[in-house]
Formats: structure tokens, C-alpha cells, sequence
């Protein structure tokens, strides 16, 4: 075969394998843009939070994205992620296996300190339901002397009085709650709530689904 069709015939087969390939990646979500992509508001994680032992996960430990929400019982932004955007985030991508989000007190003050140091003494059944009560609840009990409401609304999951007064006494559940706020401070640079790490990026307080969405997305496409 003369030789400058040899040579044709080489650069004609490279040419049309660089090709596919990119058609390919572009399938895979390499070098395509994703839909909403503008309203990622994500920025790098300073560090990655590593999902403990024990922690209060929903979702599969397979999920290719895990959300570490930092929240505080009393925050009126969380109220609306948990309220507004977290039923369409676990229909979409949670019960899918796609997403799974572990739950991370960052209380603001001492009232919400106690919520959430109630949530962490009743079992993994439990401990879900009681938040979202918090949370629905939110007016009645973030008050001026709402300790008493506090206790209503562990009695309603169960925990009588004797339990509760234990519970909120418990130097041990107390600090672990307070830990888990240091720790994200210094570690993690949280200062505000609620803060959510996505995979390797984080993003600071919620609007609304659509741009929390497009950070989901921009997370599942880096992770294929």
C-alpha cells in the first residue's frame, strides 16, 4: 500500500476514535452542561465530613452522593429545607438510592441545645419524626420559656417526664450535641445554618429546590 495512504488511513481512524469518545464522555456527563448548572451555588469543601458509626443517615450507605446537613431546631431556613425542599429531594433522589443525608446538629442557643439533645435519646425509629414534629412545631416551642413545649412534644413521641428530665440532665448526650457544633466550626468552617456538604463541595443555607437541585446534580455527574 503506497505510504501517504497508509498514513490517510491512520489519521482517518484517530480522528474518527477521538470522536466517539468524546460523543461518549459527553453521554457520561463529561464535558456537557448540565441543566440549571447556573444556579449551583456551591462552592470547594474546606474538608469532606466522613459519615461516623451511629450517625442519623436516610438513604442507602451506596448512595454515589452523601448531604451532610448542619442544622439548628430553631433556625426558621432550616424549617423551610426540612418543611419544603426535603420531600422532593428524598422522592427524587433519595428513595432512589442516589442521595443519602445525614443529619448533624449545629444548635444557635440554648433552647434549640435542648431539642436537640431530646432528639438524640429516643431510638433511630423515633429520631426522624421528632424532628420533623420540631420542626412543624416550630412556632409553638421556639418561644420565650419553651422548655415546657419541648417536653410536650417528646411526651407525644413516648418519653415521659421521668425520661425527659434524665435526657436533658445527661451531661454525656449534651456534650456529644455540643461536639458535633465545635467540630463543624473548626473542622469544617461552619458558622451559620443550615449548612449542607455535597460530597466534596458545600453549600451555605437553601432557596429553593430547583438551585439545591443543581448542586445535586453537578455532585452525581462528578461521581460517575
Amino acid at each position: 500500500m503506497n505510504r501517504a495512504v497508509l498514513v490517510g488511513l491512520i489519521v482517518a481512524i484517530v480522528i474518527a476514535v477521538g470522536a466517539g469518545g468524546w460523543i461518549y464522555y459527553k453521554g457520561q456527563g463529561i464535558g456537557a452542561t448540565l441543566p440549571n448548572a447556573e444556579l449551583d451555588a456551591s462552592e470547594p469543601a474546606p474538608a469532606v465530613p466522613e459519615v461516623k458509626e451511629g450517625e442519623k443517615v436516610l438513604g442507602e450507605a451506596s448512595a454515589p452522593v452523601t448531604i451532610v446537613e448542619y442544622f439548628s431546631l430553631g433556625c426558621i431556613h432550616c424549617k423551610h429545607f426540612h418543611d419544603d425542599v426535603l420531600p422532593k429531594l428524598k422522592t427524587e433522589y433519595i428513595d432512589t438510592g442516589k442521595v443519602r443525608l445525614v443529619y448533624r446538629d449545629f444548635p444557635l442557643e440554648g433552647l434549640s441545645l435542648a431539642a436537640a439533645t431530646v432528639t438524640r435519646c429516643v431510638n433511630d425509629l423515633a429520631y426522624f419524626a421528632m424532628v420533623d414534629t420540631f420542626f412543624a412545631q416550630q412556632q409553638t416551642w421556639y418561644v420565650e420559656n419553651g422548655l415546657d413545649q419541648v417536653k410536650t412534644i417528646a411526651k407525644g413521641a413516648g418519653m415521659d417526664e421521668a425520661a425527659f428530665n434524665a435526657c436533658i440532665a445527661d451531661p454525656a448526650r449534651k456534650n456529644a450535641v455540643v461536639a458535633s457544633r465545635q467540630e463543624a466550626e473548626t473542622t469544617f468552617k461552619v458558622n451559620s445554618t443550615p449548612t449542607f456538604f455535597i460530597n466534596d463541595r458545600v453549600l451555605k443555607g437553601v432557596s429553593e429546590y430547583e438551585a439545591f437541585k443543581a448542586t445535586i446534580d453537578g455532585a452525581l455527574a462528578r461521581a460517575q
